[in-house]
């Protein structure tokens, strides 16, 4: 339900995007997120590979 979304957000966005004293570009911020978003779907470690096999 929304309980499970706000969780998620709070984990996924806030939790690095919000720190104290903390202050992101857009460009920037969209990576960072981009990235968390692969780890919390379990995609890392793939993603990593891939980027390994790309600069091979």
């Amino acid at each position: 339900g929304s309980g499970e979304i706000e969780s998620a957000h709070r984990y996924v966005i806030q939790d690095r995007l919000k720190r104290a004293g903390a202050w992101w570009k857009l460009k920037n911020a969209k990576h960072m997120l981009a990235l968390r978003v692969c780890r919390a779907n379990q995609e890392w470690d793939r993603y990593w590979q891939s980027r390994r096999q790309q600069a091979a």
